[in-house]
């Protein structure tokens, strides 16, 4: 279990502290708005339906969790503004998260706060009105606010994601961007569809003759929402599980190459990282990771695979065909990341060589997809410092001296360069011997074919 650094609760307590401050600042403020008292009945209504909405969160990748509470938020903000729905979702953060550890609490209402501000500023500054001060009955919404009401949502779900985001990162570590892709990116859309909803329930909630008993109608689309993220959730999650039992699949033939694919797939994820890879790009390897070698699942790769010592001529024939089999599955998946023909491109091209000399096509250098010839180096990396039946496991050391050597004919000298600056920093590591040493040993070149 990760320990928390001094970066992460630097981090936790100046969001806290920050959150903390500006609530005081425009509860300060607060005081002086004419009519607050009138206010307080509602804001006890808001706050009891935010922690009904809020009981059943929806958990996402990495630990972060999601409720269908931001239409609540989004309502509050509508009506008082934002010093009033920042309180509302204090006081329900008291209760939804009073079993969690106190920095985490402070943290997480820091962040509502400071979303509310930031949605709050921007809705007025985009000439939104406040319900609170607006005449009774509403006028409808004109053209001219769905600018207001678009920017105040999404002013709210940047700045709340982000915060969150960053914490993440540094509990991990990963790149800010790349935790953020991985928690949030598919929830943007799904999260923001609960605007209009909010939008609707403080229009009902400020029309005469309808109030509190309507609004608390909404709770039935949005627990039907609830379970729409749940269900998304799950069906992400079945995809990354049929993946993961594909790629242990050819695992199950070989007992040398257990964790094989899990492990050349947290190879690659660094090397992208150290790369500067996109989070999209990041995603679609770390997908292609786990599937670079799922096209050895044939019934006559099991002879060759448990077959101690090196392939024949006619052996390597079969195994050359199996980026073109793994090509061929991953293009039928359909659920893959930016479709599955990005992931099936890098599952064809991680034998190629930079100097054209692989396998299945001969192409050369940048013709060769950079996810593809990341791929190539954590492949070769986990193939000579795991065991191989056909070959004696090297050291760490001498891994990485031999990729150097191969570097600029069979791997991109670039991509050896990051693997050269992670292995000096101590960010790779090599599992500990799990099974039998085979007795012969071949060349790295042969080694990752």
């Amino acid at each position: 279990m990760n320990q928390p650094s001094r970066f992460y609760l630097r981090y936790m307590l100046l969001v806290t502290a920050t959150g903390y401050g500006v609530l005081a600042w425009m509860s300060v403020r607060l005081v002086h708005q004419p009519g607050l008292l009138s206010l307080l009945p509602g804001v006890a209504f808001f706050t009891g339906l935010g922690i009904l909405v809020g009981l059943s969160p929806v958990r996402l990748f990495r630990g972060a969790t999601v409720t269908v509470g931001f239409a609540v938020d989004y309502a509050c903000l509508l009506i008082f503004g934002p010093a009033l729905a920042a309180w509302i979702g204090v006081l329900s953060y008291l209760v939804l998260l009073r079993r969690s550890p106190w920095l985490r609490q402070c943290f997480n209402q820091s962040q509502l706060v400071l979303s509310m501000l930031a949605a709050g500023g921007l809705y007025q500054l985009l000439g939104g009105q406040y319900f609170v001060s607006a005449p009774v009955p509403l006028p409808l919404v004109h053209w001219h606010s769905v600018l207001a009401l678009l920017g105040g949502g999404g002013a709210y779900f940047a700045v709340s994601s982000l915060l969150i985001s960053v914490a993440m990162a540094l509990w991990e570590p990963r790149p800010v961007w790349g935790m953020w892709a991985l928690s949030f990116r598919w929830a943007a859309p799904r999260y923001l569809a609960l605007a209009p909803f909010g939008l609707l329930m403080a229009l009902v909630y400020r029309t005469e003759g309808l109030g509190v008993g309507a609004v608390a109608l909404f709770l039935v689309p949005l627990v039907g929402a609830r379970y729409a993220f749940q269900g998304a959730m799950e069906m992400l999650q079945v995809h990354r599980e049929t993946v993961q039992a594909l790629s242990r699949a050819l695992e199950a033939y070989d007992p040398y190459t257990q964790d094989h694919s899990e492990l050349v797939t947290r190879y690659a994820l660094q090397l992208g990282q150290e790369l500067g890879l996109s989070a999209a790009r990041l995603e679609a390897l770390e997908w292609a990771g786990r599937l670079h070698d799922i096209g050895k699942c044939r019934q006559d790769w099991e002879p060759i695979i448990r077959k101690p010592g090196r392939p024949s001529e006619q052996e390597w024939l079969i195994i050359r065909q199996h980026p073109i089999e793994g090509e061929r599955l991953a293009e039928k998946m359909e659920f893959l990341p930016h479709t599955a023909g990005v992931v099936a491109r890098i599952v064809r091209a991680h034998h190629e060589r930079w100097d054209g000399k692989g396998y299945p096509d001969g192409v050369a250098g940048e013709a060769i997809p950079l996810e593809a010839r990341i791929l190539g180096v954590a492949d070769a990396y986990e193939a000579m410092t795991g065991p191989r039946a056909y070959q004696r496991r090297r050291t760490p050391e001498r891994a990485l001296e031999e990729l150097q050597a191969c570097a600029g004919k069979q791997f991109d000298a670039g991509v050896v360069a990051a693997m050269a600056a992670l292995f000096a920093r101590g960010e790779l590591g090599t599992p500990a011997l799990s099974t039998p040493e085979p007795e012969s040993l071949v060349l790295a070149q042969e080694a990752t074919s």
